[in-house]
């Protein structure tokens, strides 16, 4: 017998180095400075754009690799499917073009971080930080799916986490706009998306597809984040594989992955309020719906919330207010200020102050201390942020602070903190 053929060895050429895109890139807009990363949808490199200053991350196809898979469609339509988005939890992008005929190229946000796939392959995945993330996941794909984009590729890998914990979603390369085009099903009826959070319509070609598939792929991966497994055959709910879970949290995840997408949740919301409830309201407390016309209940503590991100803000303020304090929330330093000064002056001070440190449009926490020392020299107050090497967190006392909270936040070690700064504050009150 003649032995059979060994098949033919597909020789692809090595991706581009940094002095070639540097060479090609458009004059004076950017400048090079190293690979980050390699996958199938190209090469990404970090960059600047100059005349920002701004770093940048530049990403780069080589037309050549993507004819079998329709590769250039699929770059072009993440480019334009990302410009559509502006939201602090999805990747920006801000240019988009050819580099000469061999290469398409786009430049986008760069983040300083890594992505989900790489911190549970290091194991670094806690149940905190999965509950942290999960809910500001959803809240990307709720902005998505209201501009009618599907990612279609929703897994570890496409969601970036910065060093100061804040969720980016990126790679909308799968990305349609299901209101126009609801199918998962290419021209060549390739089934796109990654197999382990695909939906089960996403392998049906003549089913439409819509914002459904991703809400299935977030209960995978929720699921793999609160496990550190996928949901595999006969797969066992996820609190009897973390123990300390709150069972109620099954519930979630579970409806999340129903093989039947009229019976999961209809909307990323509703599975994203679903979490939120179990998150600020322990278990030993059954879920009641709150009464409408029901007043806030007197509390002895009044505190000032500082926080720009409006997730970790509404999610710091129910735990507070679960924990039976007073809340006022702001977003801005000098809105701070004001509202600090004006219940001194009706003679109903703050108990406590607690101040994000970074606050990007704003008078920041460190700044807002100043000013507020100034009114008030005993002012009680927690310092909060994610750079947990800055001065301010690793020295909180030298900047007046009567203790730090590193983001991002658990719920008990909030509460406790809070808690023991209060209690030291009246001590010294007496």
């Amino acid at each position: 017998m003649t032995p059979a053929a060994a098949p033919p060895v597909l020789n692809r050429p090595s991706p581009p180095s940094v002095e070639d895109i540097t060479r090609m890139m458009p004059l004076g807009r950017y400048s090079v400075q190293a690979r980050v990363g390699m996958g199938g949808m190209g090469t990404v490199f970090r960059g600047t754009q100059l005349s920002l200053g701004r770093p940048v991350a530049i990403k780069v196809l080589r037309v050549s690799d993507g004819y079998d898979y329709a590769f250039e469609d699929r770059f072009r339509r993440e480019a334009k499917a990302m410009a559509q988005l502006s939201h602090p939890n999805i990747v920006a992008i801000y240019d988009y073009g050819h580099l000469g005929s061999e290469f398409l190229y786009f430049v986008m946000e760069y983040v300083d971080g890594m992505d989900m796939g790489e911190i549970m392959r290091q194991g670094r995945m806690t149940t905190d930080l999965a509950l942290q993330l999960i809910p500001q996941i959803c809240q990307a794909l709720e902005y998505a799916h209201s501009k009618g984009i599907v990612h279609r590729d929703i897994k570890p890998a496409n969601i970036m986490l910065t060093r100061q914990g804040e969720v980016k979603v990126t790679d909308f390369g799968l990305a349609k706009n299901f209101v126009k085009t609801p199918t998962m099903v290419t021209e060549t009826h390739m089934v796109m998306g990654t197999p382990e959070y695909a939906s089960p319509e996403q392998y049906d070609m003549h089913r439409e597809v819509d914002h459904r598939a991703d809400i299935y792929a977030v209960g995978v991966m929720a699921y793999q984040m609160l496990t550190g497994a996928l949901p595999r055959g006969s797969w066992l709910p996820p609190s009897q594989l973390r123990p300390g879970l709150d069972a109620r949290i099954d519930g979630i995840v579970t409806k999340a992955m129903i093989q039947d997408r009229a019976q999961r949740y209809q909307s990323i919301t509703d599975m994203r309020r679903a979490l939120e409830a179990v998150l600020v309201q322990p278990p030993s407390q059954p879920l009641q719906p709150a009464a409408p016309a029901a007043k806030p209940k007197a509390t002895s503590h009044r505190i000032l919330l500082l926080e720009d991100d409006l997730l970790v803000r509404d999610l710091l303020r129910r735990t507070l207010e679960w924990a039976k304090y007073e809340v006022h929330e702001t977003g801005d330093g000098k809105e701070t200020l004001r509202l600090y000064q004006e219940a001194m002056q009706k003679g109903q001070p703050y108990d406590l102050v607690i101040l994000d440190l970074t606050i990007p449009d704003g008078m920041c926490g460190r700044e807002t201390m100043m000013h507020l020392r100034r009114v008030d020299p005993q002012i009680l107050a927690i310092v909060s942020s994610g750079y947990r090497d800055d001065p301010v967190m690793k020295d909180s006392a030298a900047y007046g602070f009567a203790a730090a909270l590193p983001k991002p936040y658990q719920r008990e070690a909030l509460i406790q903190l809070v808690n023991s700064v209060l209690a030291v504050g009246s001590k010294k009150a007496a």
